[in-house]
Formats: C-alpha cells, structure tokens, sequence
C-alpha cells in the first residue's frame, strides 16, 4: 500500500487470500473425523476460557497494587543522597 494506485490490487489480493483460506479450512473439516473436528473446538473453548481468566487475574492485580499505592505512606526524604527507594512525587504515573 505505497500509494492510492496499488491500494486496489491488494484489496483484490486480500480477497482472494480469504476465499483460499475459507476453501482450505472447509477441505480440512471434511478430511477430519467427527471427534477430531470436537476435540479442536474443545480446546478452543478451552483457551478462552483461560484466556478470560488470566484477564480477570490481572485486573485484579492492578487493583490490588492501586489500593496498595494508595494506603502506603509516603517516604520521607530528608537527604536525596540517603534515600534508597524511588523520590515520591516525581515520578510519572
């Protein structure tokens, strides 16, 4: 897509990929028995549901380092050269 003349031969490009593709899986359902064909989507579900629990777990996470951010006290600094932790309050969020 270097410019708006070559724009309509990859859109044709991209269709006929996708038909080719569509054509393929369907061969291979064919080809596949009945029990394979369940056990590919079995295991689909299965990551998805997987998936959606480690997304649940890391947003549970970041809520709980916010609501640890939140209630810490801040570090006193009396002398920049003697603080050993990050300086509060200057740092981007």
């Amino acid at each position: 897509m270097l410019s708006a003349k070559y724009n309509r031969k990859m859109e044709n490009y991209r269709k006929l990929a996708k038909l080719l593709g569509q054509r393929g899986g369907k061969v291979r359902a064919k080809k596949l028995s009945a029990q394979q064909r369940k056990d590919i989507a079995s295991l689909g579900g299965q990551k998805r549901v997987q998936s959606l629990q480690i997304k649940k777990a890391m947003i549970e996470n970041f809520r709980y380092l916010e609501a640890i951010r939140l209630l810490s006290k801040p570090v006193k600094v009396r002398q920049v050269s003697s603080c050993k932790q990050r300086l509060p309050g200057i740092y981007l969020k």
